[in-house]
């Protein structure tokens, strides 16, 4: 969607739910197989000149770096995230729900401040579902939209801040775990990283309740340099 359906489509839910700000929020790395999954909470406080801003998976890796140096001066964010150990105990669901959570409890002191104590907020999610965790938020407007990340400013903003963080957060992992090529792949499932697992076995990093699904059903990985059964969702 071209930057201006963006700004009037966010404008438009603005204006029907009398909204002085809408936070965006949308998630990054939730089909890896190795490392944390990210969200962004971002609100457009200027959105003159934001032509930058757009859904990350439209944008190059570049792109998506340039896009990210340029929203302080547009936006207030924040990101949080879940490791993959909490992926294997919560579930992916929960656990990109508390990383949601996480980015939305330290972007709303700043949002508050900006826009006043009294302003009212809404905040729109990406996806089909909305979190438990607004659901409880009486003094928030919630909602869930589907391709929010396609259609919303601050959404398209929040999609640029998880991935662009958790890319980097990637990056830096592969310097202490070596093997998997996480500095190109960021933890998804390539060719290369699948035949590393497949010799290796999974590292610390790895989810493993999505590692021994994906290649341990399909005899891919020796089960003995996996998890033992019953080890992977750690319940």
């Amino acid at each position: 969607m071209r930057h201006e359906a963006l700004a009037l489509f966010e404008q438009g839910i603005k204006s029907r739910y009398e909204l002085d700000v809408i936070i965006g929020i949308d998630e990054a790395g939730r089909g890896a197989l190795a490392g944390p999954v990210y969200a962004g909470a971002c609100a457009i406080t200027d959105p003159r000149g934001t032509m930058f801003i757009n859904d990350s998976k439209l944008l190059s890796q570049h792109q998506r770096e340039q896009a990210f140096e340029l929203l302080p001066a547009h936006a207030l964010f924040a990101t949080g995230s879940s490791t993959a150990a909490e992926i294997d105990v919560d579930g992916i669901l929960g656990a990109t729900y508390r990383a949601m959570e996480k980015a939305l409890l330290l972007l709303l002191p700043a949002v508050r401040q900006h826009w006043g104590i009294g302003s009212r907020i809404g905040v729109v999610v990406d996806g089909p579902l909305l979190p438990p965790f607004l659901e409880r938020e009486e003094h928030l407007i919630s909602m869930a939209i589907i391709d929010a990340d396609a259609t919303l400013l601050s959404v398209a903003g929040a999609s640029i801040a998880a991935k662009v963080s958790r890319d980097a957060a990637m990056r830096v992992m592969a310097r202490h775990v070596h093997g998997y090529g996480f500095e190109g792949n960021v933890g998804y499932g390539t060719r290369e990283h699948i035949q590393a697992l497949r010799t290796r076995g999974p590292s610390g990093e790895h989810r493993r309740t999505f590692v021994v699904k994906q290649l341990v059903e399909t005899e891919e990985l020796p089960l003995g340099r996996a998890a033992q059964p019953g080890a992977g969702k750690r319940r």
